[in-house]
């Protein structure tokens, strides 16, 4: 058995690292991750646990072998870490939203506001009845 290089498990919590949270939060902040992957993004989730398990293996090959034991200890934590941090946040925090409010069923009437146009003036949604309208509203991704 070839001998397990200090660099081998650093480099593997590194993937761990960052794979999932990192590029989630840069994508999601800058507005490139698709809306699909937005709610469910496994390949970030994918490639985290997956690293992760290799970094755990590594672990316990560094132990065995007695050799950069610090170094694949410290990367086997920050890698389990961030990955369960990770799902933890996609698929936990995220969900306790609060309910929409029933005012904002679908097929119900949407009640009267006022906000300025793309020149700064002010438009009412009563004043857009009988025009074609579109209203777009993002619940919790601003």
């Amino acid at each position: 058995m070839k001998p397990l290089r200090w660099w081998i498990p650093a480099l593997s919590g590194a993937v761990a690292l960052f794979s999932g949270l990192f590029p989630y939060a840069l994508l999601t902040s800058s507005g490139k991750l698709p809306a699909g992957l937005r709610d469910n993004p496994w390949p970030f989730e994918l490639v985290a646990v997956l690293a992760s398990v290799v970094t755990l293996g590594l672990l316990v090959a560094a132990y065995r072998q007695k050799r950069a034991r610090v170094v694949a200890t410290i990367s086997a934590l920050l890698a389990s870490m961030s990955t369960a941090v990770f799902i933890l946040l996609i698929h936990v925090l995220s969900y306790e939203l609060p309910p929409p409010p029933q005012d904002l069923a679908i097929g119900s009437p949407a009640p009267d506001f006022t906000l300025p146009d793309e020149t700064g003036r002010p438009v009412t949604l009563a004043s857009l009845h009988g025009h074609p309208s579109l209203l777009v509203f993002y619940r919790g991704f601003w």
